[in-house]
Parts: structure tokens; C-alpha cells; sequence
């Protein structure tokens, strides 16, 4: 097996052809492309081809020698590993450039196949045994016949051109075809610039014909004009029927182009394909000759003639292409009348199985009936049993929460009851010392005062938080999480834990009692993870994205074990065996997504675990 496929990689090495396609503008010039569909066309089927394709934009780039060079040498760098077999150039430049740089390593070896080529005096001077092509031989005599048929008092003939390298090339053999014509007179027009073409033809003389020959290299205040711009701003100014020797100047809209005997891009394409073909099935190229007016073809644009009273279907061109043809009522609607008729046709289909099947839909649909109430009837104990779970959940929750704030408070209390203890304690022995005068006995009770109201404070706090209140509000971020924070700031500081804030503060709309709520369960989550992990410092960043709307809690207790991260918003799931009840977090969650319309979201961060709340 591993030699049958060692041949058969070397059979493609050795044979295989790479082919360099070589085109003198760019592919969006409809005439390369249409030279360019017609090779490719032709080729497509080869496998043992390699094919390269290049534009040079010479339209754009005029084709300078030292552009050449420099386009040389970039080809040669890109290419530097590739040895062309075969070169394919469309039309004039790319000859040229490949004729100049024949004998230097790029394209050295290869055979030249061309196609568009207006200079025809190659002809003599091309070397058989390494070039053969397709000539775009115009056939002006043809164009002229054209001329006399749609003008009878023919006297002035118009050619114009860009003069660029093929359209200067076109003029010389129309002018050659037309010296020995006496009774008309052929005004020259070929100029680069737009401006000056059109000064020329402000007055024309009305007998006449214009035969447009290349307007693709116009200049307009020193600016490219593409073909069909300028095509239309001289149609502006004549007013007379254009004739056009080139496929892609037919049927220009708003001109007064009326057609003519055309090269044809596609089939110059297809026949230099063609050409490549013979050579590759082992035709040398001295035995393949040159292709001249076979793929010239006459276009004749139908509305534009009418326009000067014409019918087209009476010149009598046998073979004619016809273009810019009135549209006939299926024309127009072709594709509505094909759609609407199938439409209509599967519509019959549908209503003769509608019929067969409309006797099973009834028994369906009572069946259907049926279930649905059975399933009604389901859905709504469903409803109403995981309605009464939630409210367990919820009750569940708060009871632990409370849990969470009886400790709280015990921390809260111990420090001001024991001064209360002492204070008493030592009023005996104080007042057998020093006696007890009344501003002695005022600032006794002042103090002591002071720390029953801090008590009393924390029993008012304590009571808000579990005031059951789920009014909505608009409130404050920040002050929501101090509220919080003044109900187990002791406990934290018993455990040595420090809590930061940071970030701008921002106002949502919801209960803040609910909100609270999530507060305090993320926080002593996250003190118990610290204390679980007995994390000497332990510390809890608590950070408002205003601009984000984000409240996030990370801590550095030890983060959660990636196995089941996912799984801590589940209820009654818990890590903290009996000491949890699992449902601090899915009550949670439930809070900021059913009241919030928010997220809360957990992922480990180093050292720790990180909350994120976010809000829409």
C-alpha cells in the first residue's frame, strides 16, 4: 500500500503542470473576469494543474518600467520556490511584461499562452515555439456595414478611446481597415483625459455614428473613471448611436450603445483554455496556431436601437446575441408565476392529505383533550407543592439566618455586659473610697447608659433585619452592606477577620431586607470557610462596580473544591456536614434571580473563593 501511494506522489510531482495566470487589470473589470471564468472554465477538470492567478491593475497602475521591475522582482520573491510550466496572460500588459522579463528565472522555462492581445504585429515577431494565443482582432469593416445600416446618411464616423496600451493599439487597426474609404470622415478622439473627449464632442456633427472603443483608462481631474461612468457622461453629451467592439460595453445603462461585432471575453478565455489543453496533451506550441476573429460575436442592444426607430430583429445578423430586450410578462414574473404555481401545488398535495387524515385528527384531538385536562389537573399540584417548598425553603432560610444573628448578638452583647459587670461590681468598693457625691453618681449612670443603648441598638438592628417587609424600594448598595455589616462586625473581629469596601456606590430597586439577606449569607459563608481553613488573617473584599452594577465578596478562605463548585446552588447541599442546612445559597440565588433579575455566580480566585452579583 505505502508504494502504491509513493508512485502516485511521484506521478504528481513529475507530472503535474503549474500554470501562472497572468492578468493585465483587475478582477473587477467584467472583461478579466469574463477572460478569467472562461480559462478556469476550461481547465477546471485537470487535476494535474497547479493554478496561480495574479492582476497587475494597469487600468489603475499605468505599466511603467520601473513599476515592471519592482512587480518583477515581487513576483519572483513570491514565487521563488515554483517553476512555471505554463504562463496564461489576458491581454496586452501582462504580454508585454512576460515578453520583457522572458529570459530571467521566473519565466524562463514556461510556454506563454495568451489571450486579449489587441497588437497584431506580434503575429511576425512572437516566437512560435513558446507563444500561441487568441488575437483580439477587431473587425471594424463589420462595425462599419453596422454603422450604414442604422444610419443612412452616414458621413462621419467618431472613434473614440482612453489611450491606454490596448485602446491606442485598437485605434491604429481601424484606422488601417478604414484608409481607403473616401465618402466618410473619421475624427480621432483618443485622449486619457475625460474632459477633453467631451469638450471635443459638445458639437458633433449629427450624421454621424461614435465607435467606443476602450473607455476603461479614463482620467477625470486627475481621478480614475471606471467604464460605465464615462460610458454614461458621454452618452449625455452624444446623442447619436455608439457602436462598441468589446463583449462588456453592450449593455451599459443610460448610454445610447447599440451594439456591434464584439470580442467576447469568455470565449477568448475558454479558447486560450483550449489551447493550454492541446499543449498539455502533448501538441507542441509551434503546432498549435493563433486564434483571430472566432471569438468575435455581434451584440445587438435592443431598447437602445429602438430609441432611433430600429428594429433589431430586422438587421438581418443571423446568430445575433440579443440584449437590453424588452421584458415579456413571464419575464417579469417568472419566478412569482413558478413560485405562486407551487405554492398552489403543494397547497392540493396538503389538502388531499388533509382529507385523509382529518377523520384520525378528530379521535386525536378528543384523546388530546382529554390529557391536556389530566395534565392541567398535575401541573397545577405541581405548582402548588413546589410552591410550598419554596415557602419551607424560605422559612428554612430565615430560621437560619436568625441563627446566624442570635450569635451575632451574643458577640455583640458579651463585651458590654461584662463592663456592665464590673462597673457594678466595683460601685461598692468605689463609693467606700471616695464616697458618692451626685456628679460622681451622673456619671455612673451616664456610662453605663451609654452601653445599655449600644445593647438596645443591637436589638433594634436585629429587628429590622428580620422585620418581615419586602417592600420595594430604591436603595442604596452601600448602605445595605453596612446595615449588614454593624449585625456581625464582632463576630468577624472575634475570628480576627478584616473586611474591606471598595468601588462607587449605586442604587438598585427591590426589598432591601431581601437583599440583606444575600448579604449576610454570602459574608458568613465566607467566615466560615476562613475559620474551617483556620486562616491565621483572614480577610473578605467586598467591591461595588457602579459602572457594571456588580457587588462581588472574595475571601482568602481556601476557595471550593472544583468537583463540585457547580453544585453549590443546589438545595439542601451543603460541606459543612450538620452545621449547615444547605439552603443559604439556593435560597440565595433564588432571591437575586426571581427579585433582582440579576446573577449570582461562584469561582475560585487564588487563595479564596469569589461571589458575584450582577444586575441587569
Amino acid at each position: 500500500m505505502r508504494f502504491i501511494l509513493l508512485v502516485i506522489w511521484f506521478s504528481v510531482v513529475l507530472f503535474a503542470k503549474n500554470i501562472l495566470i497572468l492578468n493585465s487589470y483587475s478582477i473587477q473589470l467584467a472583461w478579466t473576469k469574463g477572460e478569467l471564468e472562461g480559462v478556469l472554465h476550461v481547465l477546471k477538470d485537470n487535476k494535474d494543474l497547479k493554478k496561480y492567478i495574479e492582476f497587475m491593475d494597469t487600468k489603475i497602475f499605468r505599466p511603467t518600467p520601473m513599476r515592471m521591475y519592482n512587480y518583477y522582482y515581487y513576483l519572483k520573491n513570491k514565487y521563488k520556490n515554483i517553476d512555471f510550466d505554463i504562463i496564461i496572460t489576458t491581454d496586452d500588459n501582462a504580454l508585454n511584461f512576460v515578453r520583457k522579463y522572458k529570459d530571467f528565472p521566473l519565466f524562463k522555462k514556461a510556454k506563454v499562452f495568451f489571450c486579449g492581445v489587441n497588437n497584431l504585429s506580434l503575429v511576425q515577431k512572437l516566437d512560435k515555439k513558446i507563444y500561441t494565443g487568441v488575437f483580439e482582432k477587431k473587425e471594424p469593416m463589420e462595425n462599419l456595414k453596422f454603422a450604414k445600416k442604422i444610419k443612412k446618411d452616414l458621413k462621419y464616423v467618431y472613434i473614440v478611446s482612453d489611450a491606454s496600451t490596448s485602446g491606442t493599439l485598437v485605434v491604429k487597426q481601424y484606422l488601417d481597415a478604414f484608409k481607403g474609404i473616401k465618402n466618410i470622415k473619421f475624427i480621432v478622439l483618443n485622449k486619457k483625459d475625460l474632459n477633453t473627449v467631451l469638450d471635443k464632442l459638445k458639437d458633433y456633427k449629427k450624421n454621424s455614428v461614435m465607435m467606443l472603443l476602450t473607455p476603461s483608462s479614463y482620467y477625470l481631474n486627475d481621478k480614475h473613471v471606471n467604464y460605465i461612468v464615462a460610458s454614461q457622461m458621454i452618452s449625455k453629451i452624444y446623442n447619436d448611436p455608439m457602436i462598441v467592439h468589446t463583449d462588456i460595453f453592450v449593455n451599459i445603462p443610460k448610454t445610447n450603445i447599440v451594439g456591434g461585432k464584439v470580442t467576447d471575453a469568455l470565449s477568448q478565455g475558454e479558447e486560450v483554455g483550449q489551447k493550454v489543453l492541446e499543449y498539455i496533451k502533448g501538441t507542441p506550441v509551434e503546432k498549435i496556431p493563433y486564434t483571430f476573429e472566432k471569438a468575435n460575436k455581434m451584440y445587438l442592444n435592443v431598447k437602445n436601437l429602438e430609441k432611433f426607430g430600429i428594429n433589431a430583429y430586422e438587421l438581418g445578423y443571423k446568430n445575433a446575441i440579443y440584449v437590453n430586450k424588452p421584458t415579456t410578462f413571464w419575464e417579469l414574473y417568472k419566478e412569482w408565476i413558478v413560485s405562486f404555481s407551487a405554492v398552489v401545488a403543494v397547497i392540493l398535495v396538503f389538502l388531499v392529505v388533509l382529507a385523509f387524515k382529518n377523520r384520525e385528527l378528530r379521535n386525536y384531538n378528543q384523546k388530546i383533550k382529554e390529557l391536556n385536562q389530566s395534565l392541567e389537573d398535575r401541573v397545577k399540584k405541581a405548582v402548588e407543592e413546589i410552591s410550598k417548598k419554596d415557602q419551607l425553603l424560605a422559612h428554612q432560610t430565615r430560621l437560619a439566618a436568625m441563627g446566624e444573628m442570635i450569635g451575632a448578638i451574643a458577640h455583640q452583647w458579651r463585651q458590654p455586659l461584662n463592663t456592665l459587670a464590673i462597673n457594678i461590681q466595683l460601685l461598692p468598693e468605689y463609693v467606700e473610697e471616695h464616697g458618692c457625691d451626685e456628679e460622681t453618681l451622673e456619671k455612673f449612670v451616664e456610662k453605663n447608659m451609654d452601653t445599655i443603648f449600644f445593647m438596645s441598638s443591637t436589638i433594634d438592628d436585629f429587628r429590622n433585619f428580620f422585620r418581615d417587609d419586602n417592600k420595594k424600594t430604591l436603595f442604596s448598595i452601600k448602605n445595605a452592606l453596612e446595615d449588614t455589616l454593624k449585625l456581625i462586625n464582632e463576630q468577624l473581629k472575634s475570628k480576627n477577620i478584616n473586611v474591606k469596601i471598595k468601588g462607587d456606590d449605586f442604587e438598585i430597586y427591590g426589598s432591601k431586607t431581601q437583599f440583606q439577606q444575600v448579604l449576610l449569607n454570602l459574608i458568613s459563608n465566607s467566615k466560615d470557610a476562613i475559620e474551617e481553613n483556620k486562616i491565621e488573617e483572614g480577610e473578605i473584599l467586598i467591591e461595588i462596580d457602579s459602572k457594571n452594577k456588580k457587588v462581588s465578596i472574595t475571601d482568602n478562605g481556601g476557595g471550593i473544591d472544583e468537583k463540585i463548585i457547580y453544585k453549590i446552588f443546589e438545595p439542601y447541599f451543603t460541606t459543612k456536614d450538620l452545621k449547615g442546612s444547605g439552603i443559604g445559597l439556593y435560597m440565595s440565588k433564588t432571591i437575586i434571580e426571581k427579585y433582582f433579575n440579576g446573577k449570582l455566580e461562584a469561582t475560585n480566585v487564588k487563595n479564596g473563593a469569589k461571589f458575584t452579583i450582577s444586575f441587569n
